[in-house]
């Protein structure tokens, strides 16, 4: 009796290219489509560097009132820039490059980079206040903020 030989089904065939291999036998996997639309794709990128002290306040205003780093970020500065008479709804083509600092800050190792993402008004806003006031982003923002933890403490706000 002859005994049959038997393909160890580890071993690979080889199947030359033809007509019977235009299609692939694996199919691509693809990721699943996309039901809900993104909310945030019209915030703006806004970064400063802030010194420690800033930082402490800012963590304390967001432990207070509740909000996140860019609820802060933007309630500080549509404060400031309301103080300042800058009107609430800027126009949709509003400048929105922040001038540079007037001044390299005089250590800016001891200074710390914050980012939050604002809306584009608020952006509109904050460009508008740096060219009333003469100053780069770099020195409007942190005062903003400083002048609206001020207000918080004043008026005892949570």
């Amino acid at each position: 009796m002859a005994r049959r030989r038997t393909t160890d089904p580890r071993q690979v065939t080889f199947q030359p290219p033809g007509e019977s291999s235009k299609h692939s036998l694996a199919q691509p996997r693809t990721r699943p489509t996309r039901t809900k639309a993104v909310k945030w794709t019209d915030l703006i990128n806004t970064g400063t560097r802030l010194d420690e002290d800033t930082i402490d306040r800012m963590n304390d205003a967001i432990g207070r009132t509740g909000l996140g780093l860019q609820g802060v970020w933007e309630a500080a500065i549509n404060w400031y820039c309301d103080q300042l008479g800058i009107p609430t709804k800027m126009p949709p083509d509003s400048d929105k490059n922040i001038p540079r600092p007037t001044a390299p800050a005089a250590d800016p190792d001891s200074l710390t980079l914050i980012t939050a993402r604002i809306t584009p008004n608020t952006r509109y806003r904050l460009v508008a206040g740096c060219h009333q006031e003469e100053q780069g982003g770099q020195e409007f923002i942190p005062t903003a903020l400083n002048a609206w933890f001020d207000h918080l403490d004043e008026t005892g706000q949570s």
